[in-house]
């Protein structure tokens, strides 16, 4: 006879006939054959000595493993299973396809599968009830770290640092990030091993981190190495790569050809370098497609839902542009108070740029 339960990414204790009750997690615990025996007894009476046998089935192989551990003491409240019955215990795999691939890689592939947990009293010959959890075992997607890019140079001393969320998406896990410095001579994973880290931000629920106000702000000019490891409790669900970049303040002021004025690049605004724009604002921009409007706004920093009218049309000819907007002949802007440019490049990525706006006094 069988208790079947359909998993609700919760912890579910069964009931057994000997009053044992098995704890088992199979979004954390049933993606391999070293987790199927992470599964937990509650005995709520006294000592019983008991064996286990876990059989699981995929619902188009059909029964994939069979593992029986030998006898041992399950004790009054929760218990783990002790270390001797995990090393002891017999592992089966079917003969076709599936069991073949798993009995090889030990882990379990993409399916929909029910975890069947027999706990049996050695003093009983009583025959002990199954107890079947149902789950539809997806692989992790990659979790891509987002910005700081790798190998990138940024001039931000407290960026903001972002990464793709564990998908398929397991209720109660969360984040770590670890980000270190990178001494000469070392590699980005080296200095995430041994180097003590500038951050090291556990219980992160969202994807993005914005770089903590009491932690010590990046130093111009160093290399910086950083990860983040998705788990729930002490189990490690996924980790990304390690990826690296350096913090350094660029002068990326160019100079127009024929006017001698200093412009800067839009790319280097957009990591974060202060611009002052006093009375005009002057960028450079490439555009390797065909002439064309260059698409922007501009807003109050503290109005993101603002749009500055007034701001004209410039075209964007092919090849690298020299852009000017007078911003004082606007009429617009107020001294001393910040302002966002979001500019939408021609190969339709959106760069947001912050500056200042500073009166020409005469």
């Amino acid at each position: 006879m069988r208790a079947f339960f359909t998993f609700l990414s919760l912890c579910f204790c069964l009931s057994v006939s000997a009053q044992v009750t098995v704890n088992f997690i199979p979004e954390l615990n049933g993606r391999n054959v070293q987790g199927l025996l992470g599964f937990q007894l509650i005995n709520p009476n006294g000592p019983v000595r008991v064996r286990a046998t876990i059989i699981v089935s995929e619902r188009v192989a059909g029964t994939v493993i069979r593992i029986r551990t030998p006898e041992f003491t399950a004790a009054p409240g929760n218990n783990t299973i002790p270390e001797a019955a995990v090393t002891g215990a017999s592992v089966e795999f079917s003969a076709d396809k599936t069991g073949n691939m798993i009995a090889r890689t030990r882990m379990l592939p993409q399916g929909d599968y029910d975890y069947c947990y027999n706990i049996r009293s050695v003093n009983s010959d009583m025959p002990a009830e199954d107890q079947c959890f149902a789950y539809t075992l997806e692989p992790f997607a990659d979790m891509n770290l987002i910005e700081p890019y790798n190998r990138d140079t940024i001039c931000d001393k407290r960026p903001v640092m972002t990464w793709q969320p564990l998908l398929p998406a397991v209720p109660g896990a969360s984040y770590q990030l670890v980000l270190s410095e990178v001494k000469k001579g070392q590699s980005p994973t080296e200095a995430l091993n041994y180097n003590l880290p500038v951050l090291n931000q556990r219980d992160l629920f969202a994807p993005v981190l914005p770089y903590p106000a009491i932690a010590p702000e990046l130093v111009t000019g160093k290399k910086y190495a950083w990860q983040v490891t998705a788990y729930k409790e002490q189990t490690i669900l996924s980790r990304s790569e390690v990826w690296s970049f350096v913090m350094n303040c660029r002068d990326s002021v160019k100079k127009a050809p024929d006017s001698g004025e200093s412009y800067r690049d839009v790319e280097d605004l957009a990591r974060g370098n202060l611009y002052v724009a006093r009375g005009v604002l002057r960028f450079g921009i490439g555009n390797p497609y065909g002439e064309q409007p260059m698409k922007f706004r501009v807003h109050p920093a503290d109005d993101p839902s603002g749009n500055i009218k007034g701001m004209g049309e410039h075209q964007l000819k092919n090849g690298y542009n020299y852009v000017i907007i007078d911003l004082a002949e606007n009429g617009r802007f107020r001294d001393g108070k910040y302002y966002i440019m979001e500019i939408t490049l021609p190969n339709g990525v959106i760069r947001t740029l912050r500056f200042r706006y500073e009166e020409v006094k005469n």
